[in-house]
């Protein structure tokens, strides 16, 4: 009797573990793009500057981060993390696109020009 309980015991565990392993590939496949991305520079021009302070829970340290809202070409509009850059709104930069096959849209702004 108590051979048949550790078994069952057993068997729900590695049950459970395969579903939760399921759901979690399941959820991936849809958050994240699939495929390779077209990549292009567009340039853009910086709406605002947003600027966020925060205290770092390993270090316990102050950190900066900065981010900028940028009017693209076609009239949209993305933020894109400028930390340690001095930008001002006008200005005019250049963003890296990068365009998956389901359509999704990620900017970003090139670290070499930082």
């Amino acid at each position: 009797m108590k051979h048949n309980r550790a078994r069952a015991y057993i068997r729900n565990r590695i049950v459970f573990l395969c579903i939760i392993l399921l759901i979690a590939v399941f959820t991936a496949r849809f958050l994240f793009p699939q495929g390779e991305p077209v990549v292009q520079r567009v340039q853009g021009i910086i709406i605002e500057i947003n600027q966020g302070e925060g205290e770092s829970l390993r270090t316990g340290t102050s950190t900066t981060l900065t981010t900028a809202r940028v009017l693209l070409p076609d009239g949209s509009e993305t933020r894109v993390m400028v930390s340690g850059a001095s930008l001002q709104p006008g200005q005019r930069i250049q963003l890296i696109e990068q365009r998956f096959p389901d359509g999704t849209l990620r900017y970003s702004y090139p670290r070499a020009e930082l």
